[in-house]
Protein backbone atom coordinates (compact mmCIF):
# COMPACT_ATOMS: atom_id res chain seq x y z
CA UNK A 1 0.00 0.00 0.00
CA UNK A 2 0.91 3.52 -0.56
CA UNK A 3 1.25 5.76 1.87
CA UNK A 4 0.47 9.88 1.11
CA UNK A 5 3.02 11.88 -0.99
CA UNK A 6 5.08 13.73 1.60
CA UNK A 7 5.71 17.93 1.15
CA UNK A 8 6.97 19.24 -2.18
CA UNK A 9 10.90 19.47 -2.58
CA UNK A 10 11.93 23.17 -2.75
CA UNK A 11 12.78 22.65 -6.63
CA UNK A 12 9.22 21.28 -7.22
CA UNK A 13 7.24 23.89 -5.10
CA UNK A 14 9.24 26.81 -7.24
CA UNK A 15 8.01 25.01 -10.50
CA UNK A 16 4.41 24.61 -8.95
CA UNK A 17 4.16 28.24 -7.73
CA UNK A 18 5.74 29.52 -11.06
CA UNK A 19 2.76 27.44 -12.88
CA UNK A 20 0.09 29.31 -10.13
CA UNK A 21 1.29 32.50 -11.49
CA UNK A 22 1.93 31.25 -15.10
CA UNK A 23 -2.19 30.67 -14.84
CA UNK A 24 -3.17 33.63 -13.06
CA UNK A 25 -1.27 35.89 -15.56
CA UNK A 26 -3.39 34.27 -18.72
CA UNK A 27 -6.60 34.76 -16.60
CA UNK A 28 -5.67 38.39 -15.65
CA UNK A 29 -4.64 39.27 -19.43
CA UNK A 30 -7.38 37.59 -20.99
CA UNK A 31 -10.24 37.53 -19.06
CA UNK A 32 -9.32 40.38 -16.15
CA UNK A 33 -9.69 40.22 -12.07
CA UNK A 34 -13.28 38.83 -11.98
CA UNK A 35 -12.16 35.68 -13.95
CA UNK A 36 -9.72 34.86 -11.20
CA UNK A 37 -11.17 32.67 -8.89
CA UNK A 38 -9.23 30.15 -6.66
CA UNK A 39 -11.54 27.43 -8.35
CA UNK A 40 -10.15 28.19 -11.84
CA UNK A 41 -6.25 28.77 -10.76
CA UNK A 42 -6.50 25.30 -9.09
CA UNK A 43 -8.17 23.33 -11.65
CA UNK A 44 -5.87 25.12 -14.21
CA UNK A 45 -2.63 24.57 -12.70
CA UNK A 46 -3.53 21.26 -11.20
CA UNK A 47 -2.93 22.28 -7.71
CA UNK A 48 -5.34 21.92 -4.59
CA UNK A 49 -7.00 24.83 -3.32
CA UNK A 50 -5.95 24.17 0.14
CA UNK A 51 -2.46 24.97 -1.18
CA UNK A 52 -3.03 27.71 -2.90
CA UNK A 53 -4.57 29.56 0.16
CA UNK A 54 -1.46 28.76 1.91
CA UNK A 55 0.91 30.08 -0.10
CA UNK A 56 -0.94 32.93 -1.58
CA UNK A 57 -3.45 33.63 1.44
CA UNK A 58 -5.85 35.28 -0.78
CA UNK A 59 -6.48 36.57 -4.68
CA UNK A 60 -4.72 39.52 -4.36
CA UNK A 61 -2.04 37.39 -2.83
CA UNK A 62 -2.04 35.65 -6.40
CA UNK A 63 -2.18 39.10 -8.62
CA UNK A 64 1.16 40.29 -5.77
CA UNK A 65 2.71 37.28 -7.23
CA UNK A 66 2.38 38.14 -10.90
CA UNK A 67 3.27 41.34 -10.44
CA UNK A 68 6.33 40.71 -8.76
CA UNK A 69 7.44 38.73 -11.79
CA UNK A 70 7.44 41.45 -13.97
CA UNK A 71 10.54 42.82 -11.63
CA UNK A 72 13.20 40.64 -12.18
CA UNK A 73 15.89 43.46 -12.55
CA UNK A 74 15.07 44.03 -8.90
CA UNK A 75 16.84 40.94 -7.71
CA UNK A 76 19.75 42.61 -8.81
CA UNK A 77 19.65 46.09 -6.87
CA UNK A 78 21.96 47.11 -4.79
CA UNK A 79 24.97 45.19 -6.26
CA UNK A 80 26.45 48.16 -8.24
CA UNK A 81 27.28 46.66 -11.14
CA UNK A 82 24.27 48.04 -13.88
CA UNK A 83 24.98 51.73 -14.79
CA UNK A 84 21.71 53.86 -15.44
CA UNK A 85 21.26 53.08 -18.61
CA UNK A 86 21.26 49.75 -18.68
CA UNK A 87 19.00 50.27 -15.20
CA UNK A 88 16.61 52.10 -17.70
CA UNK A 89 16.31 49.54 -20.45
CA UNK A 90 15.66 46.76 -17.95
CA UNK A 91 12.52 48.57 -16.41
CA UNK A 92 11.25 49.84 -19.80
CA UNK A 93 11.73 46.04 -21.39
CA UNK A 94 10.29 44.58 -18.72
CA UNK A 95 7.40 47.21 -18.05
CA UNK A 96 6.79 47.54 -22.10
CA UNK A 97 6.25 43.80 -22.18
CA UNK A 98 2.98 41.76 -22.45
CA UNK A 99 2.43 40.45 -19.63
CA UNK A 100 3.25 43.99 -17.86
CA UNK A 101 0.59 45.32 -20.12
CA UNK A 102 -1.72 42.82 -19.81
CA UNK A 103 -1.25 43.08 -15.91
CA UNK A 104 -1.71 46.51 -15.67
CA UNK A 105 -5.06 46.87 -18.15
CA UNK A 106 -6.59 44.11 -15.81
CA UNK A 107 -5.69 46.12 -12.50
CA UNK A 108 -6.76 49.33 -13.98
CA UNK A 109 -10.56 47.96 -14.98
CA UNK A 110 -10.60 46.78 -11.25
CA UNK A 111 -9.30 49.90 -9.91
CA UNK A 112 -12.72 51.32 -9.30
CA UNK A 113 -14.18 48.66 -7.48
CA UNK A 114 -10.68 47.25 -6.12
CA UNK A 115 -8.85 49.98 -4.57
CA UNK A 116 -7.27 48.29 -2.21
CA UNK A 117 -5.61 45.92 -5.25
CA UNK A 118 -4.43 49.46 -7.00
CA UNK A 119 -2.70 50.55 -4.44
CA UNK A 120 -0.90 47.06 -4.08
CA UNK A 121 0.11 47.42 -7.33
CA UNK A 122 1.14 50.62 -7.34
CA UNK A 123 3.45 49.91 -4.32
CA UNK A 124 4.73 46.41 -5.81
CA UNK A 125 5.38 48.03 -9.13
CA UNK A 126 5.63 51.30 -10.08
CA UNK A 127 6.78 52.34 -6.88
CA UNK A 128 9.60 49.84 -6.65
CA UNK A 129 10.95 50.45 -9.99
CA UNK A 130 11.18 54.04 -9.12
CA UNK A 131 13.58 53.00 -6.09
CA UNK A 132 15.59 50.42 -8.32
CA UNK A 133 16.06 53.99 -10.86
CA UNK A 134 16.91 55.90 -7.57
CA UNK A 135 19.85 53.47 -6.90
CA UNK A 136 21.15 54.24 -9.86
CA UNK A 137 21.44 58.55 -9.99
CA UNK A 138 23.65 60.33 -8.81
CA UNK A 139 23.27 61.43 -5.48
CA UNK A 140 23.03 65.19 -6.26
CA UNK A 141 20.70 64.79 -9.55
CA UNK A 142 18.32 67.33 -9.86
CA UNK A 143 15.75 64.80 -11.45
CA UNK A 144 14.04 62.66 -9.50
CA UNK A 145 13.34 59.20 -9.60
CA UNK A 146 9.95 59.76 -10.67
CA UNK A 147 10.08 61.89 -13.46
CA UNK A 148 12.98 59.58 -14.75
CA UNK A 149 10.11 56.83 -14.69
CA UNK A 150 7.24 58.91 -16.43
CA UNK A 151 9.29 59.99 -18.57
CA UNK A 152 10.93 56.98 -19.38
CA UNK A 153 7.75 55.26 -20.01
CA UNK A 154 5.93 58.18 -21.86
CA UNK A 155 3.72 58.00 -25.03
CA UNK A 156 5.51 53.77 -25.35
CA UNK A 157 3.85 52.85 -22.46
CA UNK A 158 0.67 54.66 -23.61
CA UNK A 159 0.29 53.39 -26.70
CA UNK A 160 1.04 49.89 -25.25
CA UNK A 161 -2.05 50.05 -22.97
CA UNK A 162 -4.12 51.02 -25.86
CA UNK A 163 -3.11 48.56 -27.72
CA UNK A 164 -1.82 50.64 -30.56
CA UNK A 165 1.71 48.75 -30.63
CA UNK A 166 3.74 45.73 -29.38
CA UNK A 167 6.09 45.13 -27.81
CA UNK A 168 9.80 47.17 -28.70
CA UNK A 169 12.79 46.10 -30.33
CA UNK A 170 15.94 46.35 -28.60
CA UNK A 171 16.87 49.34 -30.79
CA UNK A 172 13.44 50.64 -29.69
CA UNK A 173 14.44 50.57 -26.05
CA UNK A 174 18.09 51.99 -26.91
CA UNK A 175 16.37 55.13 -28.74
CA UNK A 176 13.72 55.62 -25.98
CA UNK A 177 16.06 55.24 -23.07
CA UNK A 178 19.28 57.50 -24.55
CA UNK A 179 16.06 60.29 -25.63
CA UNK A 180 14.88 60.67 -22.04
CA UNK A 181 18.63 60.54 -20.66
CA UNK A 182 19.82 63.25 -22.79
CA UNK A 183 16.67 65.41 -22.33
CA UNK A 184 16.67 64.85 -18.57
CA UNK A 185 20.30 65.91 -18.49
CA UNK A 186 21.99 62.40 -17.14
CA UNK A 187 23.99 61.31 -20.80
CA UNK A 188 26.98 61.97 -18.42
CA UNK A 189 26.87 59.47 -16.21
CA UNK A 190 24.64 56.70 -18.24
CA UNK A 191 27.26 54.24 -18.45
CA UNK A 192 29.25 54.46 -15.33
CA UNK A 193 28.02 53.13 -12.53
CA UNK A 194 30.34 55.06 -10.19
CA UNK A 195 29.15 57.95 -11.56
CA UNK A 196 25.90 58.06 -9.12
CA UNK A 197 27.51 58.38 -5.94
CA UNK A 198 27.96 62.60 -7.21
CA UNK A 199 28.10 63.74 -10.71
CA UNK A 200 30.66 66.51 -9.23
CA UNK A 201 33.41 63.76 -8.38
Amino acid sequence: MTGKRGRPSAAEAIARDERVIDVVIALLTAEGFEALTFDRVAAEAHVAKRTLYGVFGDREGLVRAAIRRQHPYLADAGEGTEDLRSACRAVLVQLLGDEAIGIQRAIIGAAAQHPSLAAEFYDDGPRRAQGFLAAHLPSDAAVSPELLFATLLGEPHRRRLLGLAGAPTAAQVDVQVDGVLRVLGLQAFADDPAGRESSSS
